[in-house]
């Protein structure tokens, strides 16, 4: 974004008359200035010379020497242009002005003798002095023609910037530092903060008046489809004789932005851009027709625009379209068919204030930015079209030949209304951390336009200007506007003092974790996105999960229901890997349509051979499963499932409970579902609820001193059937005797010799007692009391 100092200078008086002042108070204020630009600083040294004579080099037929009349005297040129003549006034390069050699790299002229003539200075084209947009190169001249200023009648010696007017300074903004603020794609905006700053006096606030229009009809009907994409609308029809010229103080101007010079109707159009903030674009209306529909393109359309490319449009873009087709693309580019041309009488001139979010996904979806675009998106304030349309009518009618309007105004929509805020003054000086009267923050909100009035107890009732409606909407956006024109650098600094506290940590799930890779389960860390094929293969339904409104893709279009189908689907990529066993465990989110979301631990102990009672998956996955969630202080058991689920093997699933709470599952995975990951043999799953596990307080884990006393530990092996249970038992053992310190599972067995359906249970009984060592009569009889429970 580029802002001239003499285009501001039209709306403000400059109370700080250095540039670099300016562009520093404006960077602390609003906006970063990137480069201070002064221009014409390329043609010191330059002045307006006058051919007096022109002869041929006696040693060189492309080459010609002249006599140049100038501030310093006549000076001898020998001179390579093609356009030289008697009588021209020209260019002329004293000795020591820096010039572009051929456009090229920068050199400094030095005196020199060119086949034995000698040179004092350089007749300069426009490339070799920077300003080839003003003088640009045409057939008739060749490719480097000398500039001519033979019809502009400047005095000779005048200097060149002084001659072209070349005298603005320019500053280069941060288009980023102006994301938020609409309203400073303009001068007019800056104006404002300059105001606002200190740095400048209005000498002439604009009035935008609309000025009379007649009561014809335009030559054919707006219909607009897509009235809740257009907040503000502003057109008539004028009728011109010729497109006239740009006069060059516009040009000027244009030029000093980054605009080029088109022709005197787009000029305006881009001139009221820059000075207002509202991109409008001017139709030959001859070109229209039938009815004008304002409605939403549809895939597949296209668009010849300006730039003559053919753009194939997307689902939704905003656009103009006749009988003919569509003939603009709405806040991006107006269309080639409807340009005007030489030959234009009738000009179709509109002002839209348009939805930001339609314009950035147009720019997105075409791949096509511009400068109208790059304001478009930012948000353009319904006002801004009304005053950008009354400033290019006034313009038009001002500088293009016999322009008048020939339609009444076609102007829709509302220019909004600003809400109310009530700030508190007190809530300003803690928040900005600096003590500022109620008078001064009255004397920042006024400079910005927001009308002030004071509230009750110490508060005042502040409503935003039109052109700040989007950025001003909280309170929070008052308060910032008062500390940047107060002056961030103001404000005292202080080093935040706040209380550190080490915050209470949770260490069950790290306690859980480390348990279990301590049995040797792997952690994998797959995201919480799964897709519906998945579910179905892990033999959930997929109708019961949260769809993601805006997915990546079908891999991850839904929330995961449970932990563990990821980790069935690592097994069906990586089993082929392992020796043994692959035993892998993952937390996450679980989430089910009208249900809380869960946090739940899941493992997988996958068999990769033939497996029996000491190596059975679903053994070791209780085993595994419990023992973790018994060092983070919890005692689990699990009981049978009445019931299982399509993903578990039928009698070989089991409910994992603390007390009477249900906190999770512990199954063998169906071997319909392990076929389907390509699971050669059996697999097992743990799962905890550890939403509803972790609401429970841990038992506190006491040490206990080691015994003093020996212990007498006795082996038992008692045949059981496989629809027995052993944990039943080993309760019912461990009442048996009070010399009894703990009874557990040491082996298990099945195969030869055991009759099919049982296996051998080898128990291990631990006797001792707390003050003596026992005798073996002791320990056999307070055995021989134990085993009379075994039925």
């Amino acid at each position: 974004m580029k802002i001239s100092l003499e285009w501001l200078s039209d709306f403000v008086t400059w109370v700080e008359k250095d540039p670099r002042a300016i562009a520093d108070r404006i960077t602390l204020g609003s906006a970063e200035v990137e480069e201070v630009e002064m221009q014409g600083a390329q043609l010191e040294g330059c002045v307006v010379g006058e051919i007096v004579s022109v002869k041929k080099h006696p040693d060189a037929d492309r080459l010609s020497i002249a006599e140049v009349k100038t501030d310093k005297g006549t000076k001898t040129v020998v001179c390579g242009g093609t356009n030289v003549r008697q009588g021209m006034q020209v260019a002329f390069a004293h000795i020591g002005s820096t010039v572009k050699w051929h456009g090229g790299n920068q050199m400094t002229l030095q005196p020199v003798k060119i086949r034995g003539v000698a040179s004092e200075g350089m007749i300069c084209a426009g490339e070799e002095l920077g300003i080839e947009s003003l003088f640009p190169p045409s057939k008739e001249d060749g490719e480097r023609p000398i500039v001519d200023l033979s019809d502009r009648k400047f005095k000779t010696g005048t200097p060149l910037r002084d001659a072209l007017g070349l005298k603005d300074t320019v500053l280069h903004i941060n288009n980023t530092a102006i994301t938020t603020r609409p309203d400073l794609f303009s001068h007019l905006g800056f104006a404002r903060e300059c105001v606002a700053l200190g740095i400048a006096k209005w000498k002439k606030k604009p009035v935008y008046k609309l000025p009379t229009f007649p009561s014809s009809a335009l030559p054919f009907k707006m219909k607009v489809d897509a009235d809740d994409q257009v907040s503000r609308y502003c057109s008539c029809l004028l009728t011109i004789d010729g497109l006239g010229q740009t006069p060059d103080w516009m040009k000027r101007r244009l030029e000093a932005t980054g605009w080029r010079s088109v022709n005197l109707p787009v000029d305006i159009t881009n001139y009221v851009t820059m000075e207002t903030g509202m991109p409008l674009h001017s139709f030959d209306a001859d070109d229209i027709k039938g009815d004008v529909h304002l409605r939403l393109s549809k895939k597949g359309e296209k668009i010849t625009t300006l730039d003559g490319i053919d753009r194939p449009l997307p689902d939704g873009a905003l656009v103009l379209s006749d009988d003919k087709g569509i003939f603009d693309l709405l806040g991006i580019m107006g269309g080639q068919r409807s340009s005007t041309k030489p030959m234009t009488k009738r000009i179709y001139l509109h002002a839209a204030a348009l939805d930001p979010v339609t314009i950035r996904k147009t720019i997105m979806a075409t791949g096509h930015r511009t400068e109208a675009s790059t304001v478009y998106e930012k948000g353009v304030p319904p006002i801004t079209a009304e005053v950008g349309f009354i400033r290019a009518v006034e313009l038009f009618r001002e500088l293009v030949p016999k322009c008048a309007a020939a339609s009444t105004l076609d102007s829709w929509g509302k220019n909004g209304t600003p809400k109310s805020l009530t700030l508190s003054v007190p809530d300003v000086q803690t928040i900005l951390g600096v003590t500022i009267s109620a008078a001064e923050i009255t004397r920042i909100l006024t400079a910005i336009e927001c009308t002030v009035k004071k509230g009750k107890k110490d508060t005042l009732t502040v409503v935003p200007p039109l052109h700040r409606l989007r950025d001003l909407s909280g309170v929070h956006d008052i308060i910032d506007e008062i500390g940047r024109f107060h002056g961030y650098d103001r404000i005292p600094e202080a080093v935040p003092m706040a209380e550190v506290r080490i915050p209470a940590r949770d260490k069950r799930l790290h306690t859980m974790r480390d348990g279990l890779k301590a049995s040797g389960h792997f952690e994998t860390v797959p995201l919480s996105f799964i897709s519906a094929a998945l579910l179905e293969k892990s033999g959930l339904s997929a109708a019961d999960a949260i769809a993601i409104l805006n997915p990546l893709g079908e891999e991850t279009a839904l929330l995961q229901l449970h932990t563990y189908p990821q980790l069935l689907e690592h097994a069906s990529r990586n089993i082929a890997k392992v020796h043994g066993a692959l035993k892998t465990f993952r937390t996450g989110n679980v989430f089910a349509k009208g249900k809380p979301e869960q946090f739940e631990l899941s493992t997988l102990h996958a068999a990769t051979h033939e497996t029996g009672l000491l190596d059975d998956p679903f053994l070791h996955a209780k085993e595994d499963i419990l023992h973790a969630a018994e060092e983070a202080g919890y005692e689990l058991s699990v009981e049978p499932m009445d019931k299982a689920r399509p993903a578990m093997h039928p009698g070989r699933a089991a409910m994992v409970k603390n007390g009477q709470d249900i906190v999770g599952v512990v199954f063998e995975v169906h071997p319909t579902v392990r076929a389907r990951f390509d699971l050669p043999h059996r697999a097992a799953v743990g799962a905890l609820n550890l939403t509803v596990l972790f609401a429970k307080k841990p038992a506190t884990r006491m040490a206990k001193p080691l015994p003093l006393f020996p212990s007498v530990t006795y082996d038992e092996t008692i045949p059981r059937k496989h629809a027995d249970q052993l944990g039943p038992l080993l309760d019912k053992l461990k009442k048996g005797a009070t010399l009894l310190e703990h009874v557990t599972v040491h082996d298990l067995y099945a195969g030869k010799n055991v009759k099919p359906g049982e296996f051998s249970a080898t128990l291990r009984f631990v006797y001792r007692a707390p003050d003596r060592t026992l005798t073996e009569e002791e320990a056999k009889k307070a055995h021989g009391e134990v085993m009379k429970a075994i039925v």
